[in-house]
């Protein structure tokens, strides 16, 4: 399924989901984490000459939400964020073959869709894909630089999961926390890539196994409500510590 039709149906999954009569109102704002974060791929992670190393990384961007009634809403975001991958190879023989770190680093542009179930205490569920743009993207074993040439994919398709709720609002602003997961969808490598075996490309396996990136980490976003049915709604949002503010 293209990328293109993945918004599509979730656009119209989420039209049929949202009551047609409810009050409507726009949130502009930003977001920020920090992130767990690598990718996973199945044949590195059962060769015992392989050990994975859990990469940590920033992301930040800005957040459009379009809230519908008191417990529905869509998120569109736009986020930039920084990833990386270690491995920590040890050949059959460290004298021969040496051991050494393969590190993959790339910075993604990414689009998420997502929509929002907000309860009546404070807390909120979220679920959406996300498209990622790989703006760059560098690897290295030890201190050498790889040479690159369209081993990696120029995108890849995600689905996000997360949970969150509302530390505090006045009658403009909304402050929340999140935890967010990401998985992939499809493989990083590309049909080059798997063709020389990367992101272990100095290693061989009997069969070639998806690269997925994947992300899971903890997120502040500070909201601010556009127009007067805005200002009123964000006040009365209940918090998970305490009480609305009105």
């Amino acid at each position: 399924m293209t990328m293109q039709k993945v918004l599509l149906l979730s656009f119209a999954l989420l039209s049929q989901a949202i009551p047609a009569k409810a009050q409507l109102w726009l949130e502009l704002g930003a977001r920020a984490g920090f992130h767990f974060n690598g990718m996973f791929n199945d044949n590195i992670s059962k060769d015992p000459q392989h050990d994975y190393s859990l990469g940590h990384a920033l992301a930040s961007g800005l957040v459009a939400g379009l809230n519908i009634g008191d417990y529905h809403g869509i998120n569109v975001e736009l986020i930039f964020a920084n990833n990386q991958q270690q491995f920590n190879f040890r050949g059959s023989d460290s004298i021969s073959n040496g051991s050494f770190v393969n590190r993959v680093n790339w910075k993604t542009t990414e689009l998420n869709l997502l929509y929002r179930y907000y309860s009546d205490f404070g807390a909120y569920l979220e679920i959406g894909p996300k498209i990622a743009y790989v703006r760059e993207i560098r690897q290295r074993l030890g201190i050498d630089p790889v040479a690159l040439n369209g081993e990696y994919e120029d995108s890849y398709l995600a689905g996000i999961f997360g949970i969150g709720g509302f530390l505090a609002a006045n009658e403009t602003l909304t402050l929340k926390i999140g935890l967010r997961a990401d998985y992939a969808l499809a493989d990083l490598v590309s049909a080059k890539g798997k063709a020389d075996n990367y992101p272990a490309f100095y290693t061989t396996y009997p069969t070639q196994k998806p690269t997925r990136p994947y992300r899971i980490g903890i997120s502040l976003e500070l909201n601010f409500g556009v127009g007067g049915v805005a200002s009123a709604q964000c006040g009365s949002r209940n918090l998970m510590f305490g009480t609305r503010y009105r």
